[in-house]
């Protein structure tokens, strides 16, 4: 078989997780290529027997730009393709969405996983409810999990209709209202509106280099940012001097609400031996976000 698994990663958490899928096909299968979402030729698509597309959970569902990625797909009637993510407390209406817009494209999904994961926000707290994951365990299910879709692919293309993947209900009914509220148009209103501190930028193009969407251009007058934007919040996370800023207070002060509804979640996912708790989640200190965290590493 000739197989390819896109990913877009930032913070190497779904990247890991691509990379023990893709060793779990390798196990059974010859070969397997890894490509990032940015670098995809799509018009080579058709010529694979089975693609994977892998992402971590945006506002409850996959990001803008891999949304918009799937819709701009060509048609690609019959071809097997199989879908994962990386998400902290909850996995909400991603797998839905994501197999529902292949779907949409004639593909055919023949598999779909999830891996819990570490959460790096600059306005929540660190340690967050999901540090420490994904471990050991977690890799072990992916590489596993790699294994069995291309066997799932190879019985799905001799006839068996009965193993074509259906994302499992969302358990937590809550976040499909807010996967619908957190729309690009409703974000573009409501999220924190960033700037370039033109005094602190070294011109280094980190944030740049890293946007996703290439919503920065330094260069420009004034400089461009968040033109267009996913609020990855990527560039004001990797910023060597934290010229990138805005007021994170009012997102802070959301965040212990917020937490309460994960926590059930996870609670509810720990009961059903879906979550494993690595870190004592009383333990939590809602006072230091990351973004204070990254200020007072800076002057040191």
């Amino acid at each position: 078989m000739k197989i390819l698994v896109i990913c877009f990663s930032q913070t190497g958490n779904t990247l890991n997780i691509a990379q023990q899928i893709i060793e779990g096909i390798r196990d059974v299968e010859d070969s397997c290529e890894l490509v990032s979402l940015s670098e995809v030729n799509v018009d080579s698509l058709s010529h694979y027997d089975l693609v994977g597309l892998g992402c971590p959970v945006f506002y409850y569902k996959e990001p803008l730009n891999v949304r918009d990625f799937i819709e701009n797909l060509p048609n690609l009637k019959g071809k097997h393709w199989f879908i994962f993510c990386t998400h902290g407390s909850v996995l909400a209406t991603t797998m839905m969405s994501m197999a529902e817009r292949l779907r949409r494209k004639g593909v055919v999904v023949v598999g779909g996983h999830h891996t819990y994961s570490d959460a790096t926000v600059p306005f929540y707290p660190y340690p967050t409810l999901t540090t420490g994951h994904p471990d050991a365990i977690d890799l072990e299910h992916a590489r596993s999990f790699g294994r069995e879709v291309v066997q799932r692919s190879k019985r799905i293309a001799e006839g068996d209709s009965s193993l074509i993947y259906e994302p499992a209900p969302v358990t937590d009914e809550w976040t499909i209202s807010e996967a619908e509220m957190l729309s690009a148009d409703f974000m573009r209103k409501v999220m924190p509106q960033l700037q370039i501190d033109m005094e602190k930028c070294t011109f280094c193009r980190e944030c740049e280099e890293g946007c996703p969407v290439n919503g920065i251009d330094i260069d420009a007058s004034p400089p461009r940012i968040q033109s267009p934007c996913i609020y990855c919040w990527y560039c004001a996370m990797t910023c060597p001097v934290q010229a990138i800023e805005t007021d994170w207070t009012p997102s802070v002060n959301m965040v212990p609400d917020q937490f309460a509804r994960y926590r059930q979640a996870l609670d509810d996912a720990c009961a059903r031996g879906e979550f494993r708790w690595l870190i004592a989640p009383d333990t939590i200190d809602f006072s230091n976000p990351l973004y204070k965290q990254r200020q007072r590493d800076l002057q040191k």
